[in-house]
């Protein structure tokens, strides 16, 4: 994708926009351990000292790249309405010479050659997308467009179920169970859940069953965090409710 999306000379941001999915995926998968560090494997005792300083730090640097991942994702959205009219292609062949590639939707460049140049895209209107080399056609942009507002959607519902969850942990610390504070918080992540399996929902039915899949394992990881995060309140509540020795 990166070939044939960026020329050889696109500035740093732009590759980082590119790579996005990557820098997402890696501080996500880096948060979650973390979480699970937190919740279910490292004692209050062990996170009161260096350890939890350590977890801490190391959780900041995820959101940091997860947020910048989300900005990635919005820019990349934003770009698709960036276009240039490629008014002397007419035809797929008018460029197959050239090395270019053409943009069939969020995820799939095919090269464009002499010999699949006629079968490759039924339009005769072709666009360039912000500082893309590559060619998309007309009847694939609005496709394009729209899920690029899926992708937004997904980052920053999964932040705010991200920051829920930091803030269900603090109140739970805290020992503030019964709080309505603590209700509302689990109420607001139950309809951002919701949203997540809209947008794997979406994604299988515009024909990205592998963007579903990794969606649907995404939320059930999570869910192992709402598990510990239960299993804590119970042994937590059991300890508040013991009778003093």
């Amino acid at each position: 994708m990166y070939q044939a999306s960026l020329s050889s000379d696109a500035p740093l941001d732009s590759i980082l926009e590119t790579f996005a999915d990557t820098i997402d995926m890696a501080a996500w998968v880096g948060l979650v351990i973390l979480l699970e560090l937190e919740t279910y494997i490292l004692s209050d005792e062990t996170l009161e000292g260096w350890s939890g300083t350590i977890v801490q730090l190391f959780r900041g640097v995820c959101y940091v790249l997860i947020c910048y991942a989300a900005y990635g994702f919005t820019a990349g959205a934003l770009e698709n309405f960036d276009i240039t009219p490629i008014p002397e292609v007419t035809s797929l062949c008018d460029v197959a010479a050239d090395g270019r590639y053409l943009q069939m939707n969020i995820v799939d460049f095919e090269d464009i050659t002499p010999s699949n140049c006629d079968s490759l895209s039924p339009d005769n209107e072709f666009f360039q997308i912000g500082e893309n080399v590559s060619l998309i056609g007309k009847s694939a942009l609005p496709h394009v467009q729209n899920m690029g507002w899926v992708d937004i959607s997904n980052a920053f519902v999964w932040i705010l179920v991200a920051l829920l969850i930091e803030l269900e942990v603090a109140l739970q610390s805290a020992d503030k169970f019964g709080s309505r504070t603590l209700s509302w918080v689990r109420s607001i992540k139950t309809i951002f859940y919701g949203l997540l399996f809209v947008n794997a929902g979406i994604w299988a039915a515009t024909g990205y069953p592998i963007y579903a899949w990794d969606a649907m394992l995404w939320i059930v990881g999570f869910w192992a965090i709402e598990l510990n995060l239960a299993e804590w309140e119970e042994e937590r509540m059991q300890e508040l409710n013991a009778p003093p020795t």
